[in-house]
């Protein structure tokens, strides 16, 4: 965090929670901001703290909702379009191949790309915590769900103590904190699935969890039957005493009573039922455009029905696994492309502050606000064109990017 005063002046700066302020001024302070508003109203500074981009724009550092920095070097190493079961066989196939060193490595890669393009806090699934500390030393802000995977009943106090162990070891810093995230409904049983949920609640952590990904998901719930099943049998992982729900994935959670405040990650199959319920829960959701397009996944995302019933939605990229970068500005051009009459306020909301809610860090960060944290980033931007389409076009061309008023880029 940056310990020392000093005040920002650009051409406009967007807070994304109220108006473009036309020649505006930021003050930080010990990496908070002071004071936003027109130039002429800021506090006077020295002269040597006072930065000018009078051709530049202000906002908020992007907010991935959702990735997975541990598989940033399998880009090109896995195949898009194929059988969900057969990709995850290919990440399983990887993942168990890496060292400690290769995860580190990843994870580093992945930061740096996130870092360039604008991003400047994320929430990170991760199976090993070891994010955490990179995450730290590199200044990104953000929240590591430690993942979660264990359908068998048998594997729920292994489990829990594994969950022990990581939060008394990774001690929250304010700037990256600890979360936990299920992994799905297929692939976790439901005692531990209500375990790490109450255990979120009792310790005031965020919960993320893959809910409706993919078709395949809904027949193994309703059904129990299809290439989720089998996968678990294969692998010895299979719980002979769950039974088929013959619901959706949605109801099937919500009769675990797990889903009040969490954040379901995907979402792409709802039906009218599930939008209720997710609404009655203030569940937040992450859309991952991108990761969708890489599969292939038909038909319409249900985007604007999660917004016309005033649903929480972020936005993230998913992994190098089934994305090929880590960009928020293409995932936002990839939105405005498949839904053209978004609005573009709404659209940059979906990827900082309504992240930010997502992550529970919306009083932190997500929008520049006197208060918060200065995670602030600045894009060049013709002023003779719209505001939002500066933004939309800028694809990650960042003049810098500060978290806590401590630049982080270039």
């Amino acid at each position: 965090m940056s310990d020392q005063t000093f005040r920002i002046n650009a051409g406009y700066i967007l807070p994304v929670t109220s108006p473009v302020i036309q020649n505006g001024s930021i003050l930080i302070n010990n990496g908070r901001i002071q004071f936003i508003g027109r130039e002429n109203d800021c506090p006077e500074v020295a002269p040597h703290q006072v930065s000018s981009y009078p051709n530049h724009l202000l906002m908020p550092g992007l907010v991935n909702a959702h990735t997975h920095l541990s598989l940033s070097n399998l880009k090109n190493k896995t195949k898009g379009a194929i059988c969900f079961v057969d990709w995850i066989k290919e990440i399983i196939l990887h993942s168990n191949s890496m060292t400690d060193l290769d995860e580190k490595d990843a994870v580093k890669k992945g930061i740096k790309k996130l870092i360039s393009s604008g991003t400047t806090t994320i929430g990170d699934i991760s199976g090993s915590g070891v994010s955490m500390e990179l995450m730290r030393d590199m200044k990104l802000r953000g929240v590591v769900f430690l993942e979660i995977i264990g359908f068998k009943k048998s594997m729920k106090n292994d489990q829990m103590n594994w969950i022990d162990r990581f939060l008394r070891l990774s001690k929250s810093n304010g700037q990256v904190t600890c979360g936990l995230s299920p992994h799905a409904p297929y692939s976790v049983s439901p005692q531990l699935i209500q375990s790490a949920y109450h255990l979120a609640k009792s310790e005031q952590l965020p919960l993320a969890m893959h809910i409706a990904e993919t078709v395949d998901e809904l027949e193994f719930i309703e059904k129990g039957e299809g290439a989720l099943r089998r996968f678990l049998e294969d692998r010895g992982k299979w719980e002979p005493d769950w039974k088929p729900q013959k619901k959706s994935p949605i109801k099937y959670l919500e009769s675990l009573n797990v889903l009040k405040g969490i954040t379901g990650i995907h979402l792409n199959h709802m039906n009218d039922e599930d939008l209720k319920i997710i609404k009655k829960k203030n569940m937040s959701v992450v859309y991952c455009p991108k990761s969708n397009q890489w599969f292939q996944r038909k038909g319409p995302y249900p985007l604007m029905k999660f917004l016309k019933n005033k649903i929480n939605v972020a936005v993230g990229t998913d992994s190098l696994a089934s994305n090929d970068k880590l960009n928020m500005f293409e995932e936002l051009t990839l939105i405005k492309t498949d839904f053209p009459d978004i609005n573009d306020k709404i659209l940059l909301q979906m990827a900082t502050i309504n992240g930010a809610k997502a992550l529970g860090l919306e009083n932190v960060t997500g929008s520049l606000e006197t208060g918060k944290k200065a995670d602030i980033i600045a894009l060049k931007i013709n002023r003779d064109d719209n505001i939002y389409k500066s933004i939309f076009s800028a694809g990650g061309d960042i003049a810098f990017s500060m978290v806590e008023g401590e630049m982080i880029f270039p």
